[in-house]
């Protein structure tokens, strides 16, 4: 005996309709946009106009081609922590721009790489010469009273 089409259809939609209540979203607040903006890593509209500012400093001192090892742009208040894949030995040019207020400053690890080296969050570009090394790290972190976008670009000299 054949089963009706309305059965085998029932069979289908069940389990189609059990997975999508355990899967819809239950987030109990009303208004979305207000969870969405107040999310820490969500872009303001002063992060990108900074990050653009940064962004166009950096731009104009740096190449982008070739040469080009690594590169970003973070807020300050999260700093920047990289392990670069370097070749040991050779020469680089770390070169950092911070738009905002306050100051920043560069660190290597290991500290015989470079010296810390501040960095004014006034757009100003700050340049930086090392030697790679394996298990280099650069890390470039913002005082307290510090705000704004760091952009930074690694590059083979």
């Amino acid at each position: 005996m054949r089963p009706t089409p309305a059965w085998l259809l029932g069979t289908v939609l069940v389990p189609v309709l059990c997975l999508t209540a355990c899967t819809s979203d239950k987030d109990p607040s009303p208004d979305r946009s207000a969870t969405a903006s107040a999310h820490p890593s969500a872009e303001t509209s002063a992060d990108k106009k900074l990050t653009a500012q940064a962004e166009t400093a950096l731009d104009a001192v740096t190449e982008q081609g070739k040469s080009m090892v690594e590169s970003g742009v973070e807020r300050v208040s999260d700093g920047i922590h990289t392990r670069p894949d370097l070749s040991a030995g050779h020469p680089y040019k770390l070169t950092v721009v911070c738009a905002g207020k306050g100051n920043a400053e560069i660190a290597f690890t290991p500290v015989k790489a470079a010296a810390k080296k501040a960095v004014p969050c006034d757009r100003s570009v700050v340049f930086e010469r090392f030697t790679g090394s394996k298990g280099l790290r650069i890390d470039i972190q913002g005082d307290a009273q510090a705000s704004g976008m760091i952009a930074w670009r690694i590059n083979i000299v």
